[in-house]
């Protein structure tokens, strides 16, 4: 292992650390905190922010951050919040990756905004045990990452489908109303890659990171101004959804896409916006394991609903054991296909 290789690994692991750092009293290896999305139909309306004002990313609660929606363009609408919640679940859950890497544990399990245990089982490379310490440190700096936004990108799914089943997150109504929202899937993959890149050796800290490459992603798929989004959301309603009252609003369109058919998820546009008359969507891809599977590694993951909801998935996935736990790669298409006969 050359010297030249270690720095870049420390670089990269300094960017995962940096996140869970301490912040404004927020101690390190701290959960990632959730961001209450906007949503289409809200009683109280919803933010429109302008692009060159959205403020500095915050892992940690505190001031300066700004969460709404902004219409794009290639990407659709995009809600702000979705975006940072989906980066720092990317950069928390690829620091616990990397602690479990290198202490070689083959078991563990963990738990990220949702009131759910994810249950992970690794089996390691042949040769892991006959490395060096500084090639261990760098497949598990490189991997970790690669892990961080697959579990990511598996929670963010898994929310929708929670809240699908009327699970609320604050505690007071259910967010069935927003689940597989629009702008909802996509605003989270994005997420989950710009975390990626400012964990990759980006330089600075991740907070800084992720404020400026947010602003640099939004710019690449045409973001527009507060006023041209606002109008953009008014020509969808009545036709994408009625109401404006909670538990009067009817979704009529949803966005079930996940990536699970093509490895991609395309974002839903709103026809008829002048300015973006030229634009096509921009599909994301989906979180790869490709890296981890060719350093050698093998794995399993599985979920353990502790919701009152769980009853209700467990039928839709066909699981008839209560002790029995979720497999993302089996039971979410089963899921998936039920709640899009559903509300498709």
């Amino acid at each position: 292992m050359d010297i030249g290789a270690i720095v870049k690994s420390l670089g990269r692991l300094w960017a995962v650390l940096s996140a869970l750092a301490v912040v404004c009293g927020c101690q390190v290896g701290s959960e990632p905190r959730q961001r209450v999305g906007e949503f289409f139909g809200s009683p109280v309306g919803m933010t429109f922010l302008e692009p060159e004002d959205l403020g500095r990313h915050r892992y940690s609660a505190g001031f300066g951050e700004k969460n709404g929606m902004v219409y794009t363009c290639r990407g659709g609408f995009i809600d702000i919040g979705h975006v940072r919640e989906a980066a720092d679940r990317t950069a928390y859950l690829a620091g616990v990756s990397y602690e479990k890497l290198m202490a070689k544990e083959e078991v563990f399990s963990f738990r990220v905004i949702e009131p759910s245990r994810y249950w992970v089982k690794i089996s390691y490379p042949e040769n892991w045990d006959g490395m060096s310490e500084g090639q261990r440190f760098a497949i598990a700096d490189e991997v970790s990452i690669c892990l961080g936004q697959y579990f990511a990108h598996t929670s963010l799914i898994w929310h929708e489908i929670l809240t699908w089943y009327g699970f609320s997150s604050v505690g007071i109504f259910p967010e069935n109303i927003s689940s597989f929202s629009w702008e909802d899937s996509y605003s989270d993959l994005l997420g989950t890659h710009l975390a990626v890149e400012a964990l990759a050796g980006n330089g600075g800290r991740f907070d800084e990171v992720m404020t400026r490459l947010i602003d640099e992603r939004l710019d690449a798929i045409e973001v527009q101004s507060a006023k041209v989004s606002r109008r953009t959301a008014r020509q969808i309603k009545g036709k994408w959804y009625t109401g404006g009252l909670y538990f009067l609003v009817d979704m009529k369109k949803r966005n079930f896409d996940v990536g699970l058919d093509d490895g991609y998820i395309t974002p839903v546009l709103v026809e008829g916006v002048g300015v973006c008359a030229d634009s096509e969507p921009e599909p994301c891809p989906v979180p790869s394991l490709e890296l981890f599977w060719r350093y050698g590694f093998g794995m399993e993951v599985e979920i353990e609903p502790l919701t009152l909801q769980k009853g209700s998935i467990y039928r839709t996935a066909g699981v008839k054991e209560a002790g029995v736990r979720l497999r993302p790669d089996v039971h979410f298409p089963k899921i998936l296909a039920r709640i899009e006969g559903d509300g498709g």
